[in-house]
């Protein structure tokens, strides 16, 4: 396979007309369910194409014959915290198996995100997300500079009070028995051959197992990334040029 033979569509869910919009997130639920199971088609329409966000880019990643093989979702959420405006970023993301690991779509999604901070230069700025997957947590904490919780030291009680008010606030239930870092999301990775971890070879792995051992069964590790504009700046710049060599190499 070669990255020349995919394109991506991006559409600005906001400017769709309601009818286009519907048909959208049909046609995007049928990709979604052959990445994740444990979402029905409601919930899943009002969390990713019916969000409540500001705005949301999304971005369907298409083969040359038009088949649709990965998808990006990105909201950007004007919140309120502690009387203080704060620009809340959000994502979604999932590409079919043949195809993971290959695109460079976060490109265009911190592209986004840069041009969301410099308007709102004045808020406050951070991804949260509730990962589902060991490989989306150690990506993240590669390539971002602040990532709480992480392995190396504890959490700012600032960040875990960050965590807990956002995990409340975009309703994201405690598992059972509560644990305050791990809420239920429902998205489960369909793997067909199930990816066995060396914690040797990647700590970030080891840790997001230890503290979300229950993401097999949808379970979400809660996580917040510093966005302000030079740290998007400083991630950008990383992904692209380690993407960008992994790809060439393949050629």
């Amino acid at each position: 396979m070669s990255i020349s033979f995919i394109r991506t569509r991006r559409f600005v869910l906001q400017q769709l007309a309601p009818e286009k919009r519907e048909a959208l997130s049909q046609c995007l639920y049928s990709l979604h369910s052959r990445i994740f199971s444990g979402v029905p088609y409601e919930a899943f329409r009002q969390y990713v194409v019916f969000s409540a966000a500001w705005r949301t880019w999304l971005y369907v990643r298409q083969t040359s014959a038009g088949e649709w093989v990965g998808y990006t979702a990105l909201h950007a959420f004007r919140k309120t915290l502690q009387g203080k405006p704060v620009l809340i970023f959000r994502m979604e993301m999932g590409s079919l198996e043949n195809y993971r690991g290959s695109d460079l779509t976060i490109l265009h999604v911190l592209a986004k995100m840069i041009g969301a901070s410099l308007r709102h230069w004045r808020w406050s700025a951070y991804i949260f997300a509730s990962f589902v997957h060991p490989s989306s947590y150690a990506l993240a904490a590669r390539y971002c500079p602040i990532v709480w919780p992480n392995r190396n030291q504890p959490t700012p009680g600032a960040y875990e009070r960050l965590l807990q008010a956002l995990a409340d606030d975009f309703q994201l239930a405690p598992v059972n028995p509560p644990s305050p870092r791990v809420r239920q999301v429902s998205w489960i990775t369909r793997e067909t051959t199930p990816l066995v971890w060396d914690p040797q070879r990647n700590p970030h792995v080891a840790y997001f197992l230890e503290a979300n051992p229950g993401y097999g069964q949808g379970q979400g590790l809660l996580t917040v990334i510093r966005a302000r504009l030079p740290d998007l700046l400083l991630i950008f710049v990383r992904f692209a040029y380690v993407r960008g060599r992994r790809l060439l190499r393949s050629r």
